[in-house]
């Protein structure tokens, strides 16, 4: 024993000291901090992403693509255009003669030019369409832009490896140490016979640390790098002097040439930053003009309980209810108290009967339990288990086959569950009541920008600018509340302070921001733009019947509880195209099923759509919401979203959609937001 005590306490030691051994490596290789040499003008031949670089702690930050996305513009790879007064009015045009990039062009760089003309349509892509996607998304591109820019760093003689191979091998060969008397430590633990599984331990140990080791990794200042970095800063002090700097936006690198690049490397200008989102957008970061000026804001997003959603009046009604379900199940346990019985008389003759009896108190129970508590049954749960003990103590404690039970005196236990399930609910429920009465009564209404609307997971929050903020909270709004809002608008919101819920939404001022795609363009090279509407008109009128070879008239009623419609009346192919940012067309098309599909232009099916109304339209709201997830779709009464498929209802009509496997199935609200507008069932 005194042995197996010796090993363990080697094994700690030598563990802590490997532990210690690493954080020593983390903190002594960090890069140094780097003084200004002096204001100056002269620009070094470094590119903008080599400066952020440099200048960012020898790490590229998130404004290297934006700062040589500038670049590109000064050198004339790019055109950056403002059409309005606002700077987020900027177009990014690509040069017809620069399409292909040059053999000049650095590997990051020829990444940002052709990501930019990727995104681009017709040579002409809006500066807010540059952000897309999310960080999953765009992290492959990221590591390569991330890993070029470091790669040129090193050639330059810039940057060196922040830890030093003989370092790493050095840790990797300590951390055998630990591991082998991590493996004796089990074998004197089991005995001889357990040496397979300790060897397998001390390996899982060794290569924990190996592991750990090879996390390891940046980079760090050389003499030539901390050279330029100063000299960079020094630029930086020279562009933080001009008051009119930072707010210059993207177009004006055709009078400040290769300066502005550099300022957006060293985050002077941060105008020109927050005007051109390349790559995905930070949810945790927005920039904000409310109050004058531009200026950027940290998020947080607050949770969504169901308290926060459903409206205050709500709130009251439940809480009033379990209330009153809580303080039965008490007053029913003070009153077993106040006087316990000593002998229970039941008015059976047999076993029999009182199973039959219990049985039936059980499905009364679980039969009232929607009444008493809705979706969550604690009460009843409450009831359930004292009634099992009280079962369990009568079974035990004397009860006879002729129904009398001389009631034993530990049953009195058995008023514990209730009180510590039914207290703690009621305490809840009061604090419920409490928080929904100041709710109702002091609302208050606060005005700002929209700086985020995020959708994910069924909910939606709302990201409120009032100005002279650092940090604001996104709250969880209703759907029918979100769908017709966008980011950069002004409104009023009015919010209550316990509970948090938003209970209206009034825009002030429009959204400033421009659409990728203007309203109603599709793109779709096979179709000219042109609608027949007097045909989508007869299709929502006549259904799958024309008037030539519609159902007799004996059937006409039946046909009408049968009706079925046309999906594109409520999701046309250039709103689906606009939303899902792709070329789509016109496929099949099964009148008496409803269905219809837009495919891809190389012909595969891509979105499918079905619909029907009256009886089939229940029957099928039925079927595709089983086992799926309630959430919001603007103006619809109700929709579900299960993986790549989604059904939603308004009125008597019902619409299901449904995404490929392998697409991204996060655009289906916004679909669903979108046809919902156009749901309206006819008038009776």
């Amino acid at each position: 024993m005194t042995w197996t005590w010796f090993v363990a306490a080697a094994t700690l030691v030598s563990a802590l000291l490997w532990l210690s051994a690493v954080g020593w490596a983390v903190v002594a290789h960090r890069p140094v901090s780097v003084a200004a040499d002096g204001p100056t003008m002269e620009l070094r031949p470094e590119p903008p992403a080599l400066v952020e670089f440099l200048t960012g702690g020898w790490e590229a930050g998130r404004g290297a693509p934006r700062a040589t996305l500038l670049d590109l513009a000064a050198r004339g790879f790019l055109a950056l255009e403002q059409t309005g007064p606002d700077p987020r009015h900027t177009l990014v045009r690509i040069r017809p003669a620069r399409k292909e990039p040059p053999e000049d062009l650095l590997p990051y760089e020829a990444l940002v030019l052709a990501r930019v003309t990727a995104l681009a349509s017709g040579g002409v892509l809006p500066a807010g369409a540059l952000a897309r996607g999310t960080e999953d998304e765009d992290r492959g591109w990221w590591r390569a832009f991330g890993r070029a820019v470091a790669a040129d760093a090193r050639a330059r003689g810039l940057a060196r490896d922040r830890y030093p191979a003989r370092l790493k091998a050095g840790l990797t060969l300590a951390a055998a140490l630990p591991a082998a008397l991590a493996a004796v430590l089990f074998l004197s633990l089991v005995g001889p016979g357990g040496w397979f599984m300790s060897l397998a331990i001390g390996l899982v140990v060794w290569f924990l640390g190996t592991l750990l080791v090879s996390r390891l990794t940046g980079e760090r200042e050389t003499p030539a790098g901390v050279e330029a970095c100063a000299h960079w800063l020094g630029v930086r002090e020279w562009l933080a002097r001009d008051e009119s700097f930072p707010g210059l936006p993207p177009a004006a690198v055709t009078l400040w040439d290769r300066y502005l690049a550099y300022g957006a490397a060293t985050g002077v200008a941060r105008s020109a930053l927050a005007v051109l989102p390349l790559g995905p957008r930070d949810e945790r970061r927005a920039w904000s003009t409310y109050g004058g000026g531009w200026h950027e804001v940290r998020l947080r997003y607050a949770p969504a309980p169901a308290r926060t959603l459903r409206p205050p009046r709500e709130s009251v009604r439940l809480a009033l209810r379990r209330i009153g379900s809580a303080s039965i199940v008490l007053l029913l346990v003070a009153w077993w108290h106040a006087h316990p019985p000593t002998v229970i008389r039941l008015p059976v003759a047999s076993i029999a009967l009182l199973v039959a009896e219990v049985a039936l108190l059980i499905g009364v129970l679980m039969g009232s339990r929607w009444l008493w508590t809705g979706r969550r049954p604690v009460i009843p749960l409450a009831a359930y288990v004292y009634g099992g003990l009280l079962a369990f103590a009568g079974f035990t404690g004397g009860l006879q086959i002729s129904g009398e039970w001389a009631v034993p005196p530990q049953v009195v236990w058995a008023q514990l569950p209730p009180v510590l399930i039914a207290g703690p609910a009621l305490l809840g429920y009061l604090f419920l009541l409490a928080s929904a009465l100041l709710d109702l009564s002091r609302r208050a209404w606060s005005e700002g920008e929209v700086v985020r609307l995020r959708t994910g997971k069924g909910l939606h929050h709302l990201a409120l600018d009032p100005g002279g903020r650092t940090a604001v909270t996104a709250w969880p709004v209703r759907p029918e509340l979100y769908g017709a809002l966008r980011e950069g608008a002004v409104v009023r919101v009015l919010r209550g302070p316990m509970l948090g819920h938003v209970y209206e939404v009034v825009l002030v001022t429009p959204s400033p921001q421009g659409e990728l795609f203007p309203a109603g363009y599709a793109p779709d090279e096979h179709t000219d733009g042109h609608t027949d509407e007097h045909a989508d008109g007869d299709a929502a009128e006549n259904g799958p019947w024309d008037e030539d070879t519609g159902p007799p008239a004996p059937w006409a009623g039946v046909a009408a509880l049968f009706a079925r419609g046309d999906p594109k009346e409520f999701l046309p192919l250039a709103e689906a195209a606009r939303i899902l940012r792709t070329e789509l067309r016109e496929a099949e098309y099964s009148p008496h099923l409803g269905v219809r599909t837009y495919d891809t232009a190389d012909g595969e099916a891509f979105l499918l759509l079905q619909t029907a109304s009256k009886v089939l339209g229940r029957r099928l709201l039925a079927t595709h919401k089983r086992r799926a997830t309630p959430v919001g779709a603007g103006a619809a009464d109700e929709a579900y979203l299960r993986g790549r498929r989604m059904v939603l209802r308004r009125g008597d009509h019902v619409l299901m959609l449904q995404l490929p496997f392998d697409s991204d199935h996060s655009v289906l609200p916004a679909l669903a937001e979108a046809a919902a507008r156009r749901m309206v069932s006819p008038s009776p």
